[in-house]
C-alpha cells in the first residue's frame, strides 16, 4: 500500500457518516459485537441490527452532529438488544402460562391419577417442551401456541396475522419442524 492510500484512508476514517447508512456500514461490525455482547449469544442478533438500522434511518435528521453517530448508534444498539431480551423474557412468560392452560386443558392431572410414574413423565414431557419452545423463534411460538393451546382454526389465524390460510397452513408446517428438530436434539443429549 502506498503513502498515498494509507493517507485516503486515514482521511475517510476521520469524516463524519453524511448518512444513516454510510455509518451503519463504517459501525455495523462492531455494533454487531455490542450486540452480541448485551444478548450473550448469536440468537436474536440480526433482529437487534434490524432494529438499529430502522431507529438510524428513521431519526438520523434528530442528530445534532455527525460527528456524534458512533455514540448515538451504541445507545441505540445497547436500547435494541435490551428491548428484545425483555421480549424472549415476556414470550418465555407467556409460553409457560401456555403450557399451564395447556396442561389444565387437556388433562395430565388424569395421568397423574393412573400411578405417580405416569404423572411425573407427563411434566418432564410438558417441561420439554416448554423448553424446547423457547428456542423457537417468537413468531413460531406464538403460531404453535395459537394453534395448539388457543385451539385457533387456521382461518382464525389468517385473519389474526392478515395473511391467507395458505400461508399460516405452511407457516406452521415449518413451525413444528423446527419444534421437532429442537426436540431431537434435547432427546440426543
Amino acid at each position: 500500500m502506498d503513502r498515498n492510500s494509507t493517507y485516503m484512508m486515514q482521511a475517510a476514517a476521520i469524516t463524519p457518516p453524511a448518512t444513516a447508512a454510510e455509518a451503519l456500514r463504517l459501525y455495523g461490525v462492531w455494533l454487531r459485537a455490542v450486540a452480541i455482547a448485551r444478548l450473550k449469544t448469536t440468537q436474536g442478533v440480526d433482529d437487534v441490527m434490524q432494529e438499529v438500522a430502522a431507529a438510524a434511518v428513521r431519526n438520523w435528521s434528530t442528530l445534532q452532529s455527525a460527528q456524534n453517530a458512533k455514540p448515538w448508534l451504541y445507545r441505540l444498539t445497547v436500547r435494541a438488544a435490551l428491548m428484545h431480551r425483555r421480549t424472549l423474557g415476556r414470550s418465555r412468560k407467556r409460553i409457560a402460562q401456555a403450557t399451564e392452560v395447556y396442561v389444565a386443558r387437556h388433562g395430565f392431572a388424569a395421568a397423574g391419577s393412573q400411578d405417580a410414574l405416569s404423572a411425573l413423565l407427563a411434566a418432564e414431557r410438558c417441561d420439554l417442551l416448554r423448553q424446547a419452545m423457547t428456542r423457537l423463534p417468537s413468531r413460531d411460538a406464538e403460531l404453535l401456541m395459537m394453534k395448539h393451546v388457543d385451539d385457533c382454526s387456521y382461518a382464525e389465524i389468517a385473519s389474526r396475522l392478515g395473511v391467507s390460510a395458505n400461508v399460516v397452513e405452511m407457516r406452521l408446517f415449518r413451525a413444528r419442524q423446527k419444534l421437532r428438530h429442537v426436540l431431537a436434539r434435547y432427546e440426543s443429549n
